[in-house]
């Protein structure tokens, strides 16, 4: 049996790397974008951190093309640039999928494991013992 409550730290420490890392993340994310050009070079699309489409210019000759194909070229250049964007979002944010709940079992079990409420009860018993130890509150 593990111990309870070293995996509670462990969960606590996670979360507070993972605070850490998303403060100031808001800012990147708004200024991030990205920006690519279909194989003709005559499309150019830009996307945001979304994969929203931002900004696209055609060159002059590419109204010249015919509908299908400006079409396929729009979207080359949209999925380019869209792929772009995740893979700089990836970058970004790499690590902060993190699997909170990894090694979580050995505090509550796995659904329909009644044993980790003994683990839990424990845990909370030290608790209330370290509870005790504290000195009260100053007269």
């Amino acid at each position: 049996m593990s111990d309870p409550l070293s995996a509670f730290d462990a969960l606590a420490g996670r979360l507070a790397d993972i605070e850490r890392r998303f403060a100031g993340l808001t800012d990147d994310l708004d200024e991030l974008s990205a920006t690519a050009t279909d194989d003709s070079g005559l499309v150019t699309a830009t996307v945001d951190a979304t994969g929203e489409l931002s900004d696209l210019s055609l060159a002059p000759t590419a109204l010249r093309v015919g509908t299908e194909d400006l079409a396929a070229m729009v979207l080359q250049a949209y999925r380019q640039a869209r792929a772009a964007a995740t893979a700089q979002l990836d970058e970004r944010t790499g690590g902060l999928d993190a699997t909170l709940g990894a090694g979580l079992n050995g505090i509550f079990g796995t659904p329909g494991d009644f044993a980790s409420l003994g683990r839990l009860e424990e845990a909370m018993g030290r608790l209330g013992r370290l509870d005790g130890r504290l000195p009260g509150p100053p007269a």
